[in-house]
C-alpha cells in the first residue's frame, strides 16, 4: 500500500513537553524494538564503533557531534492488516538541525535500485521486508554515506489517527487529485470493517482533510508525476500535520498518546524521545525543509529482473543529501561543522 509515512516521533515531540511526567510515563507503552546485527540476526555489538559498522556507518561518516544533525530513518509499511510484516513503501530522513533550529524532511524513492547488503541488489524499499529496519538502516547508510542509528516505524491505521485527534488538516486538493482519491478512501473503508465508512471528496480547493481522507490523499500515484509527486504530497501532509500538533490543547496530549503509542515502533528511548522533543520545542514553529532523492537529473529508468526501477547516481545524490542536510556536499569536507555541539 502506498501511502503517506508519518513522523510519529516529529508530531508528537511538538507538544509532548508540556504534558509532564504524565506524558513521560505513557511513553513506556512504545512497543520498544532492539535492533538487529543485518548480518548475524543476533545481537548489535555493544561497542560504539562496532556498533556503527554493524549499521553500515563509514569511519568517514559526519556525525551529530561534528554536525549538531541528529538523523532518524521513519518509515511507513505497506500493510493492510495491523498484525501482517510489510514493504516499507515510504522512507524518510528526519533531520533534527540544533545548528540551524530547522527539522528537514528528505524522502527516498521507494524504486530506487540499490545494493541491499548481504542480499541481491534491489528496490530500497524491499530491505525492511527482508531484513527488517536494521537492514534497512544500514542500506541507507552503506549506499548514501549516512550515519543513522534509530528509526521510527508505523502503518496507515495509526497515521489516521493521529490526523482525526488534531482535527484534521488543511490540503489545497487538485482537481485531478479528486477523482485519484476515491478508490483509496473506497480502500480504507472497506479494511476498517469497525469504523463508520468517510465520505469521498468532491470538490477541488483548499479544505479540511480527516485521517481517512488525507491517508488517501498521500497515497496516490496515478497522476502526473507519478511516485516524484506523492513524495510531495507526504511531506506536505506531515508538514501540515506538524503545524496542527504543535498547538493542540495539553488536555488532548494524553489521549493522542494513548491512542498512537501502541501503534508506533522505535530504537529511541523515553529519555531520547523528551530530549528530541525539548529540542524541537526550541526551535519554534516554522515550516520542515523539505528534500527527496534521486533528484530530477540524478537517476535514469530502467527495467531489471522485469521490474521499473530508478537507478540513481549514487555520488552526484550523496553529495546533494549531505548539502541539504549538513551544509556541505561531501562526507569528507566537514571543515564548516567543526566546533557544532550537540
Amino acid at each position: 500500500m502506498k501511502r503517506l509515512a508519518v513522523t510519529v516521533l516529529i508530531i508528537l515531540l511538538a507538544a509532548l513537553i508540556g504534558a509532564g511526567a504524565y506524558v513521560y510515563n505513557l511513553l513506556d507503552r512504545i512497543p520498544k524494538a532492539a535492533l538487529e546485527n543485518p548480518d548475524t540476526g543476533g545481537k548489535l555489538s555493544e561497542d560504539s564503533e562496532q556498533r556503527k559498522a554493524e549499521l553500515g556507518i563509514s569511519e568517514n561518516a559526519l556525525t551529530q557531534k561534528d554536525t549538531g544533525v541528529t538523523n532518524i530513518l521513519l518509515f511507513g509499511l505497506d500493510k493492510r492488516k495491523q498484525n501482517e510484516p510489510g514493504h516499507s513503501d515510504a522512507i524518510l530522513i528526519a533531520s533534527i538541525d540544533r545548528r540551524n533550529k530547522q527539522i528537514k524532511l528528505t524522502s527516498l524513492m521507494r524504486d530506487m535500485y540499490v545494493d541491499i547488503p548481504g542480499k541481491k541488489d534491489d528496490r530500497i524499499n524491499t530491505a525492511y521486508f527482508s531484513g527488517g529496519p536494521s537492514l534497512a538502516i544500514k542500506t541507507v547508510n552503506t549506499n548514501f554515506d549516512m550515519n543513522i542509528e534509530d528509526y521510527v516505524t508505523v502503518d496507515f491505521f495509526a497515521l489516521e489517527q493521529i490526523i482525526d485527534l488534531v482535527g484534521g488538516i488543511d490540503i489545497d486538493v487538485k482537481k485531478n487529485e479528486v477523482s485519484a482519491m476515491k478508490p483509496y478512501i473506497y480502500e480504507l473503508n472497506t479494511l476498517r470493517k469497525d469504523d463508520e465508512n468517510v465520505d469521498y471528496i468532491t470538490r477541488s480547493g483548499l479544505q479540511t482533510l480527516n485521517g481517512r481522507q488525507a491517508v488517501a490523499y498521500a497515497r496516490f500515484r496515478n497522476v502526473s508525476g507519478d511516485d516524484f509527486y506523492r513524495t510531495e504530497r507526504q511531506r506536505l501532509v506531515l508538514n501540515e500535520l506538524l503545524k496542527k500538533s504543535s498547538s493542540i490543547s495539553v488536555t488532548r496530549i494524553p489521549e493522542l498518546v494513548n491512542t498512537v503509542l501502541p501503534n508506533v515502533e522505535t530504537s529511541l528511548s523515553s529519555n531520547e524521545i523528551v530530549g528530541l522533543g525539548a529540542t524541537i520545542l526550541g526551535f519554534g514553529k516554522q515550516d520542515i525543509k523539505q528534500f527527496r532523492i534521486p533528484t530530477d537529473d540524478g537517476y535514469s529508468n530502467e527495467t531489471i529482473d522485469s521490474k521499473m526501477v530508478l537507478v540513481p547516481d549514487l555520488e552526484k545524490n550523496t553529495e546533494l543529501l549531505h548539502e541539504f542536510i549538513y551544509g556541505t556536499k561531501s562526507s569528507y569536507a566537514a571543515d564548516d561543522t567543526e566546533g557544532i555541539n550537540q
